[in-house]
């Protein structure tokens, strides 16, 4: 009996794909640029949410003037005025961070303040904050600072490749995360059958009021208060989640995705406060671009393509009064309107406004 037809053996063909994958994952470098847009993304994340801490600080309080509850009585208690410091050199970290200075040094700064912090009272914890010390410790665990960054600049030759086994973890945890939020909901009968949000929407109604006026909010209420209104839209939100999760680790699906979970995570900064964790999930989409760089040649007559190409998806030639044409990964060729219409699927500042769903 072969190796193929046993039960519970791995056919052949699998085995040699899996090999390939962990010497793609673990042995062979490939292109960084995804991690180092994530790490520009996290710096001014991290100084939206020590900005809080920072200004009760000045105020002349810090958490040993409020309640705590320590995670492991282990974790000293610093001092007031070198937990301040601590603060101020998480933001000089992240500054260095995100243009690039020291990057990976910088990184491992940053995460080390933000994880001290979080970790020194319980009253600390959100979820968003603990999606962010997630991506700090993937963008840490890479040589982040090979492209995008000023430690670039003086790398000769240039390359922005190194191992990129930290990209796969944090697609896991992004995966993972919508999926346990997704999973939680579906098996929560209240949840799903829409009572919750329609319990959140009533709670906050005076807030929207407030926002919207009288006028405007009338109308918007009598809709969103409706107790149909939530039985449709929360099996759709679940639906969205448990898509988001699946649907980024196939190629078919993946573009889709994207778009959704950036629709997702829009909305949500709309209608709630998640302090950064609309613009880190949104930063961290990045992680799923393919880890080459520059593998499709492009003829184009403008500069703006070079300049929104930030995940450098493109071999730009430009070329003043010539017709677009580009010439993909397997070779496929496409000219004029078509290739202008496939490179906007491919930039992410045009990406949401451009026709995905026919170039995959």
């Amino acid at each position: 009996m072969t190796a193929a037809t046993t039960v519970g053996r791995i056919p052949a063909g699998w085995r040699g794909r899996c090999r390939r994958w962990l010497d793609e994952v673990f042995d062979e470098p490939a292109s960084v640029r995804a991690v180092a847009v994530v790490r520009i993304v996290l710096g001014p994340s991290v100084l939206w949410h020590l900005r809080p801490f920072l200004a009760d600080a000045l105020d002349g309080t810090t958490y040993h003037d409020v309640f705590q509850q320590q995670w492991w009585p282990w974790v000293p208690n610093a001092p007031a005025g070198l937990y301040v410091a601590l603060l101020w050199v998480g933001v000089a970290a992240a500054v260095f961070m995100t243009v690039g200075r020291f990057s990976r040094t910088a990184t491992w700064v940053t995460l080390t303040v933000v994880a001290y912090n979080f970790f020194l009272s319980e009253t600390h914890f959100r979820h968003n904050r603990a999606f962010l010390l997630i991506l700090l410790a993937g963008v840490a665990l890479c040589d982040n600072g090979r492209v995008l960054s000023l430690d670039a600049r003086r790398r000769r030759p240039p390359d922005d490749r190194a191992m990129v086994w930290p990209v796969w973890l944090l697609r896991f945890e992004a995966a993972a995360i919508y999926f346990a939020s997704g999973f939680s909901k579906l098996i929560d009968p209240d949840w799903v059958g829409g009572r919750v949000l329609h319990d959140r929407t009533l709670r906050y109604q005076d807030d929207v009021r407030d926002t919207l006026g009288d006028t405007l909010a009338d109308p918007v209420l009598e809709v969103v208060t409706h107790r149909l209104f939530h039985w449709v839209l929360s099996p759709v939100a679940v639906a969205t989640e448990l898509f988001i999760a699946f649907g980024l680790w196939f190629r078919r699906t993946r573009l889709l995705a994207v778009w959704v979970a950036v629709a997702f995570h829009v909305g949500i900064e709309v209608s709630a406060q998640v302090e950064v964790f609309s613009v880190i999930a949104i930063g961290a989409v990045a992680i799923w671009a393919v880890p080459s760089t520059r593998d499709r040649t492009l003829v184009t007559p403008h500069r703006w393509v070079g300049w929104l190409d930030w995940m450098a998806r493109f071999d730009i030639t430009v070329a003043p009064g010539a017709s677009w044409r580009m010439v993909d990964r397997d070779g496929t060729v496409l000219e004029g309107l078509d290739a202008r219409r496939f490179v906007r699927t491919r930039l992410p500042a045009t990406f949401l406004f451009s026709p995905f769903w026919r170039y995959r």
